[in-house]
C-alpha cells in the first residue's frame, strides 16, 4: 500500500510539464546546428564585437533624448512615487495647489487677490544650445530689429520707386511742354512776319519800319526772342565750322568786288544776307528774366498772346475772325481733349 503513492509520484514526474515548456526557434536552432565551426567562430566574433563596441556620442545623445522625452510625457504627479505619498500624508490632494489659499477679503473689506498658484510642478525645458539664459531674448531682439530694418528699407524703396516714376512723368511732361513752347514761338514769329508784309505798300517796305534783316535782337518781342537768338547762334556756329574746311574765296557768300553782277547771279550769290543783326554777347536782362520762368508759364503767356493779338488758338491750330473766337473750347490743352 505504501509503494502505490510513490509509484504515482514517479509517474507524474516522468510526465512532461506542459505549463513550463519553452519552444525554441526552429529556424535559428536549425541554422545553429547546421553551421560549421568556421561560421560559428565568425558569428561569435561578430556578436562579441557588437557587444564590445562603445557607443558614439550621437547614439548616446539619442538614447538620452529618448529617455527624457518618455519621462516628460508621463505625468509629473505619479501616485506610486515616494514624494507623492509624503505630500498626500501632509494633506495634498490631486488637482489642488500647494500652500495657503489667498484670503477672499482683506482687512478693509475689499476683495482678495487672484489665486495664481500652480496646480502642477514647473515643467522641464531642455536647452539644446549652450548659450546663456538671456541669449534667446537677445536673439529675438536682434531678429526683430533686422525685420524692422528690412521692412523700413522695403518701404523706402517703394517710396523712392514712386518718387522716381513721378519725377520721370514730370520730366516727360516738361519736355513735351518745351516742344510746345518752341512751336508757339514759331507761330508768333510767322504771324508777326505776315503783319510786316501787310504793312508794305505795293511790295515795298514801309519807310518807317526797318527791314527784318537789320532788326536788332532787342527789338524782337521777348516771347519769341529766344527763338531768334538760338537760330542766330546756330547759324554762327555753322559758319565757324564751315570756315575750318573752306577757304574764304570758295565760300558761296563771298563777293568779289571785281566780279560782275551777271557772274554773281549765275553763281547764285546774294549781295545781301538776310539775317538778324544781333550782338550775341550783349547782356539781355529782359530775355534772361523770361527764361527763368517755368515752362508751363512760358507756354501760358505765348498762348494768351496769340489769342489777344491775332485771335489764334494754339490748340485748335486756326485763326478766328474776331476776339470772340466762337467754336474754341478753351485756353488749355485739356479743354481740347
Amino acid at each position: 500500500m505504501g509503494s502505490q503513492p510513490d509509484a504515482e509520484a514517479g509517474a507524474s514526474a516522468d510526465e512532461d510539464d506542459y505549463m513550463n515548456m519553452t519552444f525554441e526557434d526552429t529556424a535559428s536552432s536549425a541554422t545553429t546546428k547546421n553551421e560549421t565551426l568556421t561560421q560559428r567562430k565568425k558569428r561569435l566574433a561578430r556578436e562579441a564585437e557588437i557587444k564590445g563596441r562603445p557607443k558614439s556620442k550621437a547614439e548616446l545623445a539619442q538614447e538620452e533624448r529618448k529617455k527624457r522625452e518618455e519621462a516628460l510625457n508621463t505625468t509629473t504627479l505619479d501616485t506610486s512615487n515616494r514624494g507623492f505619498k509624503m505630500m498626500a500624508a501632509l494633506g495634498y490632494k490631486p488637482g489642488t495647489a500647494l500652500g495657503a489659499a489667498p484670503r477672499t477679503t482683506t482687512a478693509d473689506g475689499s476683495g482678495g487677490g487672484k489665486d495664481d498658484r500652480l496646480l502642477e510642478p514647473i515643467g522641464l525645458e531642455m536647452r539644446e544650445s549652450r548659450s546663456g539664459i538671456g541669449a534667446d531674448a537677445e536673439k529675438k531682439r536682434k531678429f526683430r530689429e533686422e525685420v524692422e530694418a528690412r521692412q523700413e528699407a522695403d518701404k523706402k524703396r517703394k517710396v523712392e520707386a514712386g518718387e522716381f516714376r513721378e519725377r520721370q512723368q514730370k520730366e516727360r511732361e516738361e519736355k513735351k511742354m518745351e516742344g510746345q513752347v518752341w512751336a508757339a514761338m514759331k507761330v508768333c514769329e510767322r504771324l508777326d512776319e505776315e503783319d510786316d508784309l501787310e504793312q508794305s505798300v505795293d511790295g515795298k517796305p514801309d519807310p518807317a519800319q526797318k527791314p527784318r534783316r537789320s532788326k536788332p535782337l532787342k527789338a524782337v518781342n521777348v516771347l519769341w526772342r529766344g527763338l531768334v537768338k538760338q537760330r542766330a547762334i546756330n547759324e554762327r556756329d555753322r559758319r565757324m565750322r564751315y570756315d575750318l574746311y573752306q577757304s574764304l574765296s570758295r565760300r558761296p557768300d563771298y563777293i568779289d568786288p571785281d566780279e560782275e553782277k551777271e557772274d554773281q547771279m549765275a553763281m547764285g550769290k546774294k549781295t545781301e544776307l538776310e539775317e538778324v543783326d544781333v550782338d550775341l554777347d550783349e547782356e539781355d536782362e529782359e530775355l534772361n528774366e523770361f527764361e527763368t520762368l517755368e515752362v508751363s508759364e512760358k507756354l501760358s503767356k505765348l498762348v494768351e498772346y496769340l489769342r489777344e493779338r491775332w485771335h489764334y488758338c494754339f490748340w485748335c491750330k486756326c485763326r478766328y475772325p474776331d476776339d470772340k473766337m466762337e467754336g474754341c473750347p478753351g485756353t488749355t490743352e485739356e479743354d481740347h481733349d
